[in-house]
């Protein structure tokens, strides 16, 4: 897991400085507006000292977080819905990003999350998919949104509940995407079809088509609600400085307010380099190589401003939850949430 080595905060003596909330998030476009508000100093700006740990690894995560080594999380659903399951002393605060129209396009919405298949597979539809019987031949991350949004598909296609996971083979950790990809890309039999979130998906397509391997699309998952990334914050925060978790959001919506009315260049540009400052900052000063074309084809997303999760939402996650036996037992949203610090 990398730790972010620069810690943006006012300048204070040692006795004076706030202990910084420690706050773990993938490296992920969800938390683009995150990782911009530290690199820019918009959380300094409005008092907020925070420290980023960047990483996927679940395990570490969950670990660090119920030993209170972190105190709040940028995390997919859920992974929140899970945590909670686990009795952590934690509240869902608020969303941090969700697909949405972008009024600067149309109100059009781009892709967040595909499942691709490359051309040796035999597969050109999840119907093949399906007309195979289960092999498990899905390769994707479980438990996470990406699955229960996959489970709703292949449901609505046909698939029992009972048969859904022969269909899967499953990876624990988001840090494993970025293998998943390469192997995907490569027209590997290991990995034959995939469900990659962007900007990984878009990527894993121009590089195989560098290297004359099709890849095909057989879904972006329209027509299925997304469910949107949170905010998950301890509870002794909450408690304690929970003036500074105001202060969160209001930079948090001036980073998503500086984004949105950015250039689609400067959003790809910082898309980079936060993800180099942030979460990979031994790749400071190297030349990185991207493939030709990618950046005509990354998909941009408009960065909606935080919101409190819908009652139907948290619901829904939790009745898969059960239903996938990753709880035991019903959580009240009521007891999960708390959205007073949103403003």
């Amino acid at each position: 897991m990398a730790l972010a080595s620069v810690l943006l905060s006012r300048v204070l003596t040692p006795a004076q400085q706030p202990k910084p909330i420690r706050l773990s998030m993938m490296p992920a476009q969800d938390v683009v507006p995150v990782a911009f508000a530290f690199e820019q100093g918009i959380f300094s700006k409005h008092g907020v000292n925070i420290e980023l740990v960047c990483g996927g690894n679940a395990l570490e995560r969950n670990t660090a977080f119920l030993s209170e080594q972190l105190d709040a999380l940028a995390i997919d659903l859920t992974s929140a819905v899970l945590l909670l399951g686990r009795q952590a002393p934690a509240a869902i605060v608020g969303t941090v990003f969700e697909p949405a129209p972008d009024p600067r396009h149309n109100n059009s919405t781009v892709r967040t999350v595909a499942m691709l298949a490359h051309k040796f597979s035999g597969y050109r539809s999840v119907e093949d998919v399906i007309k195979s019987g289960p092999k498990r031949q899905i390769t994707l991350v479980q438990p996470s949104d990406m699955e229960y949004l996959t489970d709703t598909l292949l449901q609505a296609k046909g698939v029992k509940a009972r048969d859904l996971d022969q269909y899967y083979t499953g990876v624990e950790d988001f840090d494993k995407i970025q293998l998943i990809a390469q192997m995907l890309g490569a027209g590997t039999a290991g990995v034959q079809v995939a469900v990659l979130p962007e900007p990984h998906a878009t990527l894993t397509e121009v590089v195989a088509e560098a290297n004359n391997i099709e890849i095909l699309t057989l879904s972006d998952y329209k027509g299925i609600a997304t469910p949107p990334s949170v905010l998950f914050f301890s509870r002794h925060i909450l408690q304690e400085r929970g003036e500074t978790v105001r202060k969160f959001f209001q930079a948090l919506r001036e980073s998503i307010t500086v984004l949105n009315g950015s250039s689609r260049d400067f959003i790809i540009d910082t898309l980079i380099r936060v993800g180099v400052n942030v979460c990979f900052p031994e790749l400071r000063g190297q030349e990185l190589k991207f493939p030709e074309g990618w950046r005509e084809r990354l998909r941009v997303p408009y960065f909606p401003m935080p919101r409190a999760l819908r009652p139907e939402e948290f619901e829904a996650l939790v009745t898969w939850a059960l239903g996938k036996r990753y709880i035991r037992e019903k959580i009240a949203f009521a007891a999960a949430t708390d959205f007073r610090f949103l403003g």
